[in-house]
């Protein structure tokens, strides 16, 4: 992240962004990555090769702003976050907040899932291990699942309601997929930040036979994250996805051994 952006700038731009949606509260807020300033486990050179102090605040932090703001029913932090109370007060006595409304961290870890009554929208973890003394397999990947097409906008902050389809950088052959997905309805998003090659090393080790059972469910899974990824091929054959998209519209590494239909093509994802 710029080393400029703050957590006031954070928060702002996503209440206005929020506001010009006509959202006036949040169901939840996930924070993928993990944060050392919220763990009182790990040995100081342990969190001295993780991430700056500031860095590692930026999101906490914008949670307990948003919070003041929004209501917000849960918020799952990657990591572990045994500090969260204490960090949560003291940020809002050094900002001198008079909101008294405080949030409980939960764990983002894999396996943890949130649904809809009626089941046709769900999220769940796909990885995230705190429970490992080791912060590169504590990264949360989420999956959303709905019952029908999800799409992938680019946020148009002069006019949200015109805001533009996302293209797909990469659309796989289903030969390349261990499913097939031709006669299915539901779709899958998978938002991955991942920062390193422990995550889908412990996810293949853990995961990948539960993972194949799973994608069969699905007519079309998209994967979005950054172009840095340490996703592979054996990860997205295992996932069966479909599509990719990378936030700086460079090519995934890892998607370039695949045969691929077409790069640039509208990903096949409307929001429920």
């Amino acid at each position: 992240m710029p080393s400029s952006l703050t957590a006031d700038k954070l928060s702002a731009s996503l209440e206005q962004q929020l506001g010009s949606l006509s959202v006036d509260k949040l169901e939840g807020i996930i924070v993928q990555s993990s944060s050392t300033v919220l763990t009182d486990t790990l040995n100081v050179s342990e969190q001295n090769t993780a991430v700056s102090t500031k860095n590692s605040e930026l999101l906490p932090l914008t949670v307990v702003q948003v919070n003041q703001q929004l209501p917000v029913s849960q918020y799952w932090q990657a990591g572990r976050s045994e500090r969260w109370s204490v960090f949560q007060q003291a940020s809002k006595i050094a900002s001198q907040s008079k909101g008294k409304t405080n949030i409980s961290a939960q764990g983002c870890e894999q396996g943890k899932k949130w649904q809809v009554a009626s089941g046709d929208l769900s999220i769940q973890a796909m990885t995230g291990w705190s429970e490992i003394g080791d912060t590169s397999v504590w990264d949360c990947t989420i999956a959303i699942d709905s019952s029908v097409p999800i799409q992938v906008l680019r946020y148009n902050a002069a006019d949200p309601l015109k805001s533009l389809s996302v293209n797909s950088q990469t659309k796989i052959a289903d030969n390349q997929l261990d499913t097939d997905h031709k006669n299915l309805s539901q779709s899958r998003l998978v938002l991955d930040t991942d920062t390193h090659p422990s995550v889908w090393q412990m996810w293949s080790l853990l995961c990948s036979a539960d993972s194949n059972n799973d994608s069969m469910r699905f007519k079309n899974i998209t994967w979005l994250g950054h172009s840095a990824s340490q996703l592979t091929t054996d990860v997205i054959s295992r996932q069966s996805i479909n599509d990719i998209i990378t936030y700086d519209d460079k090519p995934l590494e890892a998607s370039l051994s695949l045969d691929i239909i077409d790069n640039g093509v509208d990903a096949e994802v409307t929001s429920p």
